[in-house]
This record gives C-alpha cells, structure tokens and sequence, in this order.
C-alpha cells in the first residue's frame, strides 16, 4: 500500500499534472511498472503518466524538492531496469509519443515517449526511415541518447548521427533546446552520453529515403560449420559496401513456419542481413550464401517494415533475460575460437549470441564529434540469457558472464545500450579517459546532483 509520505507527493503532482499518477495498490499501478526485461520486478513508490512537457517538469522539480529517485521510462528498454526503481518517482512518457512528418524537408519531430514502430508508421508511407532500433517495442529516447545502432547504421549511420536537435528538461526545470547552435555541449554529450543530462521529451531527426522493399532474412547453418562460417563472414564484412548491414547470431531454430520441421530447435549460426539495396545486398551475399549449403535461407527482398520487425517474435515484452556486451575491433581466429568454444556451451532454449557488424557511415563520423564510444569497432558482441522458469535462471546467467569473460582479453568497452549495469572503469573503457572527463564536467553543469543517476551513470565532476 502506499505511504503516507507518497501520498502527499502523489497529491501535490495530481494538483500540478495533467497526466495520471498511480500510488501502489491503484488500479493500472501493476501493470503501470511493468518494463520489457521480465526479470526486472521493482515497485516504485509513484508513477507518473505525463501528458506533456510541463508534467514532465513538475515531477521533476516535486522529486528535486522532495529527494526522490526518479527512473524515465519511454520504451522502457533498459536491460538493467533502469526504468524503474523501488521507492522511486516513475515517469513514464509512454502517451508523450506523437510522430510528425516533414517529408518534404525529410524531418520528423519524435516526442520522447514514442517507439520506434510509431516512427516507421510515420515515415514509411513516404518512402523514408532513420537508424532505428532492432526491435520495434524500442524507445526512441533511449536508443538515441544512447547512441543508436540498427539495420541502417552503415548507410545513415548512428540514430544520433541522424540527430538535428533535442528538447531537454533538466535538472534545475529548465526546457532546452540542444543542437549545434544552441547548448552545443549539451547536445554533444547527449548524443551518446545516455540520459545522465535531462529527460528528453522531443528529438528532430533527419530522414532519408529507404524502402519500401529492402533485402533482409537469415540463412541458418549447423553448429559444427560454426569456424569455417565465422571465416567467411569476416571476409564478407572486410568488403562489405554500406548498403549492407549483418549480424552473425547464434541460436535455437526457432519453431517457426519458415524454418523446416527436421531442423527447428536446432542449434546453429544465423547470418541476418538488411540491405537497403536489393541488388548490391544480393551480389554482397552470394559467396557466404553459397557455402555450406545453409540448412535454410530465408533471405530476399521484403518491406522495410517486414525487416524491422523481424526480430520481435524472439524478444517479447516479458522476456526474462541477461545481457553482457563487448566491442570487438578484430574477428581473428582467436576471438573466432573463443566465440565457437562459448556457444558450444549455450543452454537449450531461447538463449542467443549476436555479433553486430559496425563501420560504414558510423566509422566516418569523428569520434570526438559526439559522446558515443565505439566508433572504430569492427563488432559489437551480445550474449542473452534467456530463460522461462527462474530455476533456469543461475545456469543462464553464468553462460553469459563466462562466455562474456572469455572475450573479454580481446575487446574495449562496450555499447552502453546493450550492457548489464557498467561501472565507473567500464564507461571509461568505453568512453576513453579525455571524452569521459568531458561528459563528467557537462554532467556537473545540468546535473551537479546527479538527479539523473537510474541510468549507466556518469558522475559529475568534482571542482
């Protein structure tokens, strides 16, 4: 039930919000808390509905005066759970989530409770898209403030690369606009520096033509082909022109109708493709398609929205999982034999490796003209631990963090979306010392409290 010291927050928001505000034992309050990372069970003391910006304001300025924790919820993403917190002040800006189109000057204006399916809704009639997520149940704030990896990164590069300007509440309540000319250090260290600066409540990204048919799907091939396949895929992605994004994912055939019947359930490596050029995507493909020959290949031209959701049937809301991530900047054999030694070892189920193919657009951008770390990795690897019944849970875990570990000698930092939580040293693997030092002395600017915290944290600067 909710206390009496809630209660009176809850009275004071009620009479400054527009949006509802739910106390524990209120009906919608459970379903309310409820984030996509199943395993996460947290019961903050407040949720807030906001409906607009100066909701957003006001929770903000009542969580300030009162010293509550506040956790953001948008898509509500977080792998660690940083959308929710016990105790804490809940906003959620899932009914902030309009999508307005410009597709003459090939501009959208997100507001920050959106997801990236309502984006692509908007953009896909007129023929255009922007670096999205890899599941459409993502929130766009924080897959941006993030960084932004996805089907288009080599193309169009990074979502935040793609990013024209922000609408930032910040610590003290101020609404600012962040972009080249307006706050310019704010809008460098949220372009990359995660949610450590303000709540986002609008972004203003730059689209460009994609779709609608684009090539995408998988071929599968058995596990014992694992070496020779990962050989050929580093050839593959060597040469591979921008119109071509991959991921080599190890995994379960899924029960699936497109997967044949003597293979389903199946261990074995997956190579998924997005390529906004049907016919470059299709020559690119031809010689890894031809080894083998896969078990199944599912791979050729679809919709752009087909591709986009492609990988949501696997990663439902509810989803009970664990995440660890590195980059990787060289597919040798030893990381290749690390890699095969690891998911040798993956337990049955809906447990999966995924290795992401980075460059292209992303690896021109300069590093330090935004906060992201990461720019110059070849790959990004992701062991997920999956299980249904907690039972299951210890053996899952510990398949990542040993798996993880065996990577570890050979990789440097990791992307800060795709982590479990990441301590100081880790973000300034990632980062690199000068960029971290440079977030840290922002962060004591907009947030010298460090209000902002429920995140992968970067302190403010000590004077």
């Amino acid at each position: 039930m909710a206390t009496r010291e809630s209660e009176s927050v809850a009275g004071e928001l009620k009479q400054r919000m527009r949006g509802q505000v739910l106390l524990r034992g209120d009906s919608g309050y459970d379903e309310a808390r409820k984030i996509w990372n199943g395993d996460i069970d947290r019961r903050p003391a407040i949720i807030v509905r906001c409906a607009g910006v100066e909701d957003v304001k006001a929770a903000v300025a009542c969580a300030r005066a009162r010293g509550i924790s506040i956790a953001v919820r948008a898509g509500g993403h977080s792998l660690p759970g940083h959308s929710v917190a016990d105790g804490a002040l809940m906003l959620d800006l899932r009914d902030m989530n309009k999508v307005t189109v410009d597709a003459a000057a090939r501009r959208a204006v997100v507001q920050g409770g959106a997801i990236w399916s309502d984006v692509d809704a908007a953009t896909q009639p007129h023929g255009l898209a922007v670096t999205g997520g890899h599941v459409t149940h993502t929130g766009v704030a924080g897959l941006t403030l993030g960084g932004g990896i996805g089907h288009l990164m080599r193309k169009l590069g990074l979502t935040i690369d793609n990013l024209l300007s922000a609408q930032v509440v910040t610590a003290d309540g101020q609404v600012l606009r962040a972009s080249a000319t307006e706050n310019p250090d704010l809008f460098w260290a949220i372009r990359g520096g995660g949610g450590n600066f303000g709540i986002a409540t609008e972004f203003e990204l730059k689209l460009a033509p994609v779709g609608p048919i684009v090539l995408g799907g998988l071929a599968f091939w058995a596990a014992e082909k694992g070496p020779e396949l990962i050989r050929r895929y580093r050839e593959l992605c060597a040469k591979c022109p921008d119109e071509v994004t991959t991921l080599l994912v190890y995994l379960h055939a899924p029960p699936f109708d497109f997967v044949p019947a003597e293979v389903r359930l199946k261990p074995g490596y997956a190579v998924v493709v997005a390529g906004t050029s049907v016919a470059v995507a299709e020559e690119t493909m031809k010689p890894i398609r031809a080894f083998g020959p896969p078990l199944f290949d599912v791979i050729g031209p679809m919709p752009y929205l087909m591709l986009q959701s492609m990988f949501d049937p696997a990663l439902p809301h509810g989803t009970q999982t664990y995440f660890k991530a590195h980059y990787i900047h060289d597919l040798d054999d030893a990381v290749t034999q690390r890699i095969h030694s690891s998911t040798a070892k993956m337990p049955a189920g809906r447990s999966q490796f995924f290795m992401v193919q980075m460059g292209g657009a992303v690896s021109r951008v300069p590093e330090d003209e935004t906060a992201f770390g990461g720019r110059s990795a070849a790959f990004q690897t992701l062991f997920i631990g999956i299980w249904d019944e907690a039972a299951e849970k210890p053996g899952r875990v510990q398949w990542v963090r040993d798996s993880w570990s065996a990577l570890e000698p050979y990789a440097k930092g990791a992307y800060v979306n795709l982590s479990d939580e990441l301590d100081e040293s880790a973000l300034r693997t990632t980062y690199g010392a000068a960029k971290y030092a440079r977030l840290q002395s922002i962060k004591a600017k907009y947030d010298p409290e460090n209000l902002f915290r429920l995140n992968q944290n970067i302190k403010p600067a000590v004077a």
